[in-house]
């Protein structure tokens, strides 16, 4: 869809690059101007006049998606449960979408990743913050919950380098609510038993 000539230089920068950005994460850095102006349904001077360059244009797209707080918009939660399963779905979504970024934008992407990750780690203080109403409910402070909520999350979304994931958003939330010791586990069919020592066998019990 060609931009709309009403929209402001923003607006029309912001809506080319979100009608380019799956043809970028399938062609990677190796797209060409055609091909972007293709996707954007508009013509190449069009992209330069708005971008400069190819680069210019990939370097504002990683940037728009690095700094868009969309997926990651303040809401209330009534319940812990609630909050870190909607916390637990957003963070893997969005880290999946910048791995398949930076690996589609290699050094592109790394560059502007590099310039924000002040705005990275201020994100564990986000997250902390909603963990802060139900303070009373967690046996770590909310800060190191956020930490440990978003190192699972990045686990999750990286998979590790490995071809499929092997961790499900729905294993993350078991993991941070339940932790990965069953409440009550049977005993180890397999491990030696004791006879219990009883009172009157026990050394220094029995009588003169």
């Amino acid at each position: 869809m060609t931009p709309s000539a009403r929209l402001s230089g923003d607006d029309r920068r912001a809506q080319i690059i979100e009608a380019v950005t799956p043809a970028v994460l399938e062609h990677g850095g190796a797209i060409t101007s055609r091909q972007l102006a293709e996707a954007a349904g508009v013509a190449e001077g069009t992209l330069f006049k708005a971008f400069g360059d190819k680069e210019s244009l990939l370097t504002a797209l990683t940037e728009h998606h690095m700094t868009n707080d969309d997926a990651v918009a303040e809401f209330t939660s009534d319940s812990l449960e609630e909050l870190v399963a909607t916390l637990v779905a957003v963070l893997v979504e969005r880290m999946r979408f910048m791995f398949q970024l930076v690996v589609a934008l290699g050094p592109i992407a790394q560059r502007v990743a590099e310039g924000r990750r002040e705005a990275f780690d201020e994100s564990k203080l986000w997250i902390a913050a909603r963990f802060e109403p139900f303070e009373s409910q967690l046996r770590v402070p909310p800060l190191v919950a956020a930490e440990v909520l978003r190192t699972l999350a990045w686990s999750a979304a990286s998979g590790w380098g490995e071809h499929s994931a092997v961790s499900s958003v729905d294993d993350i939330l078991q993991v941070l609510l339940h932790g990965i010791v069953r409440a009550e586990t049977a005993p180890d069919p397999s491990a030696p038993q004791h006879p219990a020592v009883t009172t009157a066998s026990a050394p220094g019990t029995q009588k003169a």
